[in-house]
């Protein structure tokens, strides 16, 4: 995840040359769902096989963003898209974000994400843990430089201010969150996945990172699109990594407290840098959800997906 006020990680990045003949050569497709999705990928989108694989079949929301979904006012609350969010201090330069041939772009030291700058939900529907999900995002990068850190991830609304991220019989205070990291670059040769429980006392955090880094995207060419995907699935109890429509791992939630089936996850796309603050962009053509449930109705202060 990226290095944010109030949960922060840091990881060494490792240097690789990326190719894609080697990628290919390891059986992933290289880039072809993220190019059989790019045309026309919220125009009648059929459920992508990381959502097949679970029996989620209906959408959620498919997006292709613009600057003009951005808002980058404190108290907005109607837009797609959010200038970093509640833990920023500042929302980011308008400058950072651009468009290129209708392609959403983000300049290194950007980030948007679904949820407002109080904390609230926006336009896009947040996704409940309960209810199982799958979330894809396709991006490229305008090269690959090993100090880029693009990375597509989940965080739960209730992990706000207001502590909601707590469970009952707790210290006053005390917070337990599940992260959902679907990609992040710079870590490997390819494609690096975390799922991460937390607890503790701000600012004391604790945390426990469970990874997927696949040797099958390994060689991976970030400057081609590609189709970074995470389902969740509370039923199997498993976290599962997909990249251009492959199965690249999964991991267990059972060391994961319940609570977290309560939560309710929104979408955050940034583009950091590991050390060397080397400028880049990140394309970004679409992001989509898919779930099977309508879930039941949210607490106060959280919106629930749109019933069809």
């Amino acid at each position: 995840m990226a290095a944010l006020t109030r949960f922060l990680r840091f990881r060494a990045p490792k240097a690789f040359a990326l190719t894609a003949a080697s990628l290919a050569a390891s059986g992933v497709p290289v880039g072809a769902h993220a190019q059989a999705q790019a045309s026309k990928p919220c125009t009648n989108p059929a459920p992508p096989p990381g959502a097949q694989s679970l029996g989620y079949d209906r959408l959620v929301f498919c997006e292709t963003p613009s600057t003009s979904d951005i808002s980058f006012a404190d108290t907005g609350s109607s837009s797609k898209l959010y200038a970093w969010g509640w833990y920023s201090p500042a929302p980011g330069s308008k400058s950072l974000y651009s468009m290129a041939d209708q392609t959403f772009v983000i300049d290194s030291g950007g980030g948007v994400t679904t949820q407002t700058h109080r904390s609230q939900p926006g336009a896009v529907p947040l996704l409940l843990a309960g209810a199982g999900f799958y979330v894809e995002f396709a991006e490229r990068l305008s090269d690959n430089d090993p100090d880029h850190f693009p990375a597509v991830w989940l965080m739960p609304q209730e992990h706000n201010l207001k502590r909601d991220d707590h469970m009952p019989g707790d210290p006053p205070g005390y917070e337990r969150w599940l992260e959902l990291d679907v990609d992040e670059g710079g870590y490997n040769q390819g494609h690096l996945g975390t799922m991460i429980n937390w607890w503790g006392l701000y600012p004391q955090y604790e945390h426990k990172n469970f990874g997927n880094a696949p040797s099958s995207t390994f060689g991976m060419d970030r400057t081609q699109d590609h189709v970074f995907g995470l389902s969740y699935d509370p039923a199997g109890k498993k976290v599962t990594w997909w990249v251009d429509g492959a199965n690249v791992g999964s991991v267990s939630t059972e060391p994961v407290p319940s609570i977290v089936n309560s939560y309710h996850y929104y979408l955050i796309i940034s583009a950091q840098n590991h050390k060397l603050n080397h400028p880049y962009k990140m394309y970004l053509s679409y992001f989509s959800a898919w779930s099977k449930a309508v879930p039941p109705k949210p607490p106060a202060g959280v919106k629930a997906e749109a019933v069809p």
